[in-house]
């Protein structure tokens, strides 16, 4: 049956090294089948997304379809707000994944490419949490985003910085891995300031890891423990450790098995995170780079509405 209601699609034709340019119209034909009432709309730069997302909730749409990677996926969800408010608290956001990572799809349960489309129109969604990020800006300005994943402070911020400036011809897991084992043994451990709800501690930090949802990474396991809509970030704090230990204990990140190692990584849940350093860290969140410390990150409780398929 198809869906009555109005709906646009956000297509990031540079998703996947292009290859959604190709796949978009054989997938075309199939939304067809099940929308009656959409529209497409293709973007055109970086950040466009945002602007086309927030266009469309402004103009009735009701449902948002993000048609590419984790990096479009955080676009569009930062188009579902202007500032610090949601543009329409009613709006629903559905993801048809087509890109490197696809850590987003992981944690909702979404098929990737063409098995996804059943679920666009569902009804079966999650009221979500959002977390909402104020940091130093790559332009020296504060930044302020949202998110609805992961953010890592640290090493992991290198790690995508490396992958989003090298070729992702490779796929997600391939991508992550090499840039991971670059970052390694390049990065330097920061000191840094770290205060969870109102209580603070200064420590040497390899990375933290604040986590919404449970992968990232091009499918690492990170956080199995964390939900959307339970009102808590899951928060890794992993401290200095050998190249050897780091390079022998990776396998541990992927398998969700982070916990495994309390002599290194201390675990905590929060609602308000704020880090500082005095040294430059930079910040990844869901696969992009919005910035450097010092930041804040708050979380928005049952924020924004997302369909899933668990």
């Amino acid at each position: 049956m198809a869906c009555e209601e109005k709906t646009a699609f956000i297509v990031n034709p540079h998703a996947a090294q292009g290859r959604t340019r190709h796949g978009w119209p054989r997938l075309l034909k199939s939304v067809e089948q099940r929308f009656s009432n959409f529209d497409v709309f293709v973007t055109e730069r970086p950040f466009h997304a945002v602007e086309l997302t927030q266009k469309a909730l402004w103009n009735g749409y009701t449902r948002i379809v993000s048609v590419g990677g984790d990096g479009t996926h955080f676009e569009v969800t930062n188009g579902f707000f202007e500032g610090a408010r949601p543009v329409n608290p009613d709006a629903v956001l559905s993801i048809l994944p087509y890109g490197t990572g696809s850590d987003l799809a992981r944690t909702l349960g979404i098929p990737t490419g063409a098995r996804s489309l059943p679920l666009l129109a569902s009804d079966r969604v999650v009221r979500a949490d959002v977390a909402r990020i104020t940091c130093a800006g790559l332009d020296g300005g504060e930044n302020m985003c949202y998110f609805l994943n992961t953010s890592r402070i640290g090493i992991g911020g290198e790690v995508v910085w490396q992958v989003n400036h090298n070729t992702k011809a490779w796929g997600g897991f391939v991508s992550y891995c090499w840039g991971t084992l670059r970052a390694l043994f390049a990065y330097t451990d920061k000191p840094m300031k770290i205060t969870i709800d109102g209580e603070t501690r200064e420590q040497v930090v390899k990375e933290i890891i604040i986590a919404n949802g449970c992968y990232d990474g091009g499918g690492m396991h990170i956080a199995p423990k964390a939900k959307l809509d339970d009102g808590l970030f899951d928060i890794y704090i992993i401290g200095p450790v050998s190249l050897l230990d780091a390079l022998v204990s990776l396998p541990l990140i992927y398998r969700g098995g982070l916990e495994s190692r309390p002599d290194v990584v201390t675990f905590l849940r929060g609602k308000f995170i704020q880090v500082e350093s005095p040294e430059e860290v930079k910040i990844n969140t869901d696969g992009e780079v919005p910035g450097y410390l010092p930041a804040a990150i708050e979380l928005l409780p049952k924020a924004i509405s997302v369909v899933t398929g668990r």
